[in-house]
C-alpha cells in the first residue's frame, strides 16, 4: 500500500496497463510519497464496516473494481490515521516490490 497524489488528469492510454489478470485502459501519472514495505501494509478489509464510500459492507470488493473510487473526506482521513504506521519513505521500502 501507498500515499500517493495524483499529478495529472485521468487519461486513456495508448496501451493498456497489466497489473494481474486486469488490464486498465486509463490512467494518470502518480508522485508515490510514501510505501508500505510488501506485505505489510494496510488491511483494508478490516476497515470496511467504518468506511462510509462502502454503504454495504457485504459487497465493498465491486466498488473497488470501479475504475475510480472517490472516497468522502472522513474515509480518506480514516485510511490515512490507519495506514500511517505502515508507511516507510520510498527508497527504504521499493526493494521488496523489485524482487516480485
Amino acid at each position: 500500500m501507498t500515499r500517493a497524489k495524483v499529478t495529472s488528469p485521468v487519461r486513456d492510454l495508448r496501451e493498456p496497463i497489466q497489473f494481474g489478470e486486469r488490464s486498465f485502459t486509463a490512467g494518470c501519472d502518480l508522485r508515490i510519497e510514501a510505501l508500505a514495505p510488501y506485505r505489510q501494509g494496510l488491511v483494508l478489509r478490516k476497515l470496511v464496516t467504518r468506511l462510509d464510500v462502502f454503504p454495504d459492507p457485504a459487497a465493498w470488493g465491486i466498488r473497488l473494481r470501479r475504475a475510480a473510487l472517490v472516497l468522502p473526506p472522513q474515509d480518506a482521513q480514516l485510511i490515512n490515521r490507519e495506514l500511517d504506521p505502515h508507511l516507510k519513505p520510498y527508497d527504504d521500502a521499493v526493494e521488496g516490490y523489485r524482487t516480485l
